[in-house]
């Protein structure tokens, strides 16, 4: 694909052995599925970070991660996602969700 811009939803705290080995769980996708000429940002969600809504549209698609946070729970930080994902889907983004309920 080369050249798009991509974002990474993460919703765990890295643990010490995935921090040590890969430099965190958002090293771990960017091992994965980054290609030559992309950019990738990451927003770690339960610190209360979110893209941007005017900068939604500049993204070609995100990657959300697992958690070990309940995907149905009552958190703030999980609504907040929820509605992030709504404004997602309408703008017709692409949408990768790993683990958390995804399935």
């Amino acid at each position: 694909m080369g050249k798009g811009r991509f974002g990474v939803l993460l919703c765990a705290e890295d643990s010490d052995y995935v921090r040590k080995r890969y430099g965190g769980i958002f090293g771990v996708f960017l091992g994965m599925l980054t290609e030559e000429g992309e950019t990738w940002d990451v927003f770690r969600v339960f610190s209360g970070e979110l893209p941007e809504d005017d900068d939604l549209a500049d993204y070609d698609g995100f990657v959300i991660t697992g958690s070990c946070r309940d995907a149905h729970g009552n958190d703030p930080c999980i609504s907040d996602l929820c509605f992030l994902l709504k404004r997602l889907h309408a703008l017709r983004k692409r949408v990768l969700g790993v683990c958390f309920g995804h399935q």
